[in-house]
């Protein structure tokens, strides 16, 4: 017991002398550490950075960099934008995100087509794009993807057919890149679009270029690009003025390329030049003659039709069909028709698209357009509104019921699927009055029902300002509406038991509103229309146009606030502040022209006199026979 004691003793006195020892040399240590950071901090100023607080060091000013950079590329001050995107180079070697990676190629493409532009820099261009994509990791598979589709829009554009081709064929042998959803897209497309270029002259665009129709969508003009890939706005996008956005044109890159090196800047131009010498690139493999282009997977898609009928009054209709839906015109020559549909880039690009159409659907949407127009072209009538029908199913977009419609207007015009189109697209967007005018005329001509004509104008009223022929012809409905409805609207009463000798008496109440009017969503629609159409603000903006265009001899603004008080007039009655400002408008119009008349001092009336009185008998004429619908006052 004693002798343990004493080795307890002996090992604290150790431990305590150790400690000593430690402390006497630790302040050592830390002078002889403070020395040596000294001498760095002379020796390598840059050293300096890393010993201050991470909020002042380098990375800071990286931070604000591609701000600065951006509002030069928005004033134009390229010179002064290629200097910053220098330092931004120089500070960004081995910054892989691919939000950096596009400001600084898409602003190196910029600079170097705005300091030189009489040199033709379309090859040059294409290395930054080789370039750009060896910079995206592979883990950034879309944002690859896209680069490499946006270098085959560079291409195509300045007329490269053959080097498009070699990109399309490297993105197909891209094992990363073969399993995404765009893939087949972009191979579609390009394939397409060779395929206008190699008979651009034999198909004779209706209105332009056909580059500048594929996938553009009457009023909605998304393109591929726009649907496919969304990309949020910030500081590190920026609009390329030389990288293709065409809804027509689809990108691949030539092949995989890899890249360690940076950006090497020297002065002016030659800033935002890559020193293509310090880049290792894979070399691209070469062909005599480019390989043969095929779809790679065909499990789900029956094999493409050999021989195709030729078929003249197709060809006639497909001649007559809207541009932004056919923008090429069919070849009226069967031998020459035959040719171009069983040309190797018409069954690719059809191939392509058809496996793009088992994609998610905001892929599948975008191949939509160019698939039906290459179908319609090939004589593929059926199967073009079968892939047009299937789209509508799956996705709730104005683009393929716009595609449907028109279809059904050319090959199928039955007047219900036709009036069932119209209403499918104006219940997605409301505010097409195109579509709304064709269903008024349907109304006309093929007894459209009046109940459906009515709710379709009051959609278009809800989500937009109409013109004043739609509060005209709103108006009428409503007239039309109330004096011809197929619905009982009296409720008979009867009183007394019908004893004998008791007379059995009774009593008719006539109801003036008809059930649609009752319904909440239409009580909602006329108390919303009161702030949104009819409201004392919106009177007085009026009455200054009118004021404004009065010198000028233009009746529109009058008409407008005509028709619109003709159907206020009917919703809320002929004491209706709208109704009554107008009306007293139109009579004080009236009666100074009746005075003019009186005392001779006009030859004959002129035209604008003719069309105020017009309005005039026409707003009395509904505050006369009115029916008031709501009391919202």
């Amino acid at each position: 017991m004693v002798k343990t004691e004493v080795k307890s003793e002996i090992v604290e006195d150790m431990t305590m002398k150790e400690n000593k020892r430690r402390r006497v040399g630790s302040s050592d240590d830390v002078l002889d550490r403070k020395f040596k950071r000294t001498m760095l901090c002379v020796a390598k100023p840059s050293y300096l950075l890393s010993l201050l607080e991470r909020s002042s060091t380098r990375s800071n000013y990286l931070k604000r960099l591609p701000k600065i950079l951006s509002e030069l590329l928005r004033q134009r001050n390229w010179r002064e934008a290629s200097g910053v995107l220098s330092l931004l180079m120089q500070g960004t070697m081995r910054d892989g995100s691919p939000t950096m990676n596009r400001l600084k190629y898409e602003a190196q493409i910029q600079i170097l087509s705005h300091l030189q532009p009489d040199k033709n820099n379309v090859e040059e261009i294409a290395r930054i794009y080789d370039t750009w994509i060896g910079k995206i990791g592979k883990q950034y598979k879309e944002e690859r993807l896209m680069v490499w589709f946006e270098q085959i829009c560079h291409l195509l554009e300045h007329g490269m057919e053959k080097e498009a081709e070699y990109a399309a064929i490297g993105m197909m042998r891209s094992r990363d890149l073969g399993n995404l959803p765009r893939t087949n897209l972009y191979i579609g497309i390009t394939c397409y679009r060779l395929w206008c270029r190699k008979y651009s002259n034999e198909l004779e665009p209706k209105d332009a270029d056909c580059s500048d129709s594929i996938s553009n969508m009457s009023e909605s003009g998304s393109g591929v690009m726009a649907e496919c890939s969304p990309r949020n706005e910030s500081v590190y996008s920026v609009e390329s003025s030389v990288s293709v956005r065409n809804e027509s044109e689809a990108s691949v890159g030539n092949y995989e390329v890899n890249s360690d090196a940076s950006t090497r800047d020297s002065g002016s131009v030659v800033e935002v030049k890559v020193k293509l010498e310090n880049v290792k690139l894979e070399s691209p493999q070469h062909f005599t003659e480019p390989p043969r282009i095929y779809a790679s997977s065909e499990e789900n898609e029956e094999p493409l039709r050999a021989e195709v009928a030729f078929d003249p009054a197709l060809i006639q209709i497909l001649g007559d069909m809207d541009p932004w839906l056919l923008p090429l015109k069919p070849p009226e020559d069967p031998d020459f028709h035959g040719k171009i549909v069983n040309d190797s880039y018409y069954k690719d690009a059809v191939e392509y698209l058809r496996l793009t159409m088992q994609s998610p659907r905001y892929v599948s949407l975008a191949a939509l357009h160019p698939l039906v127009q290459l179908l319609l072209i090939g004589g593929r009538v059926d199967e073009a509104m079968k892939v047009v029908e299937e789209i509508c199913n799956k996705v709730h977009d104005i683009k393929p019921f716009r595609i449907k419609a028109a279809m059904k207007e050319k090959f199928h015009n039955n007047s219900d699927e036709l009036a069932k189109c119209y209403e499918d697209i104006l219940k997605i967007d409301p505010s097409c009055v195109t579509t709304l005018k064709k269903l008024i005329e349907m109304s006309k001509e093929d007894d459209y029902s009046r109940e459906s004509l009515l709710e379709m104008i009051a959609l278009h009223v809800e989500a937009s300002f109409p013109e004043p022929e739609i509060w005209k012809e709103f108006a009428e409905m409503l007239i039309l509406f109330f004096e011809n409805v197929d619905e009982d609207r009296m409720s008979v009463c009867f009183n007394g038991s019908g004893e004998e000798g008791c007379q059995q008496t009774y009593s008719v109440r006539y109801i003036p509103t008809p059930r649609m009017f009752t319904v909440t969503s239409w009580t909602l629609r006329a108390k919303w229309w009161l702030n949104r159409h009819f409201s004392p603000e919106i009177l007085e903006t009026e009455m200054k146009k009118l004021e404004a265009e009065k010198n000028n001899g233009d009746l529109e603004v009058m008409r407008l606030m005509s028709y619109k008080a003709a159907c206020a007039s009917r919703l809320y009655g002929p004491e209706f502040g709208y109704v009554t400002k107008v009306y007293g408008l139109l009579e004080s119009n009236r009666n100074n022209v009746c005075m003019f008349e009186n005392v001779g001092n006009n030859i004959g009336m002129l035209e604008n006199d003719r069309s105020s009185l017009e309005l005039f008998y026409f707003v009395r004429r509904h505050r006369q026979n009115w029916n008031k619908i709501y009391d919202l006052e």
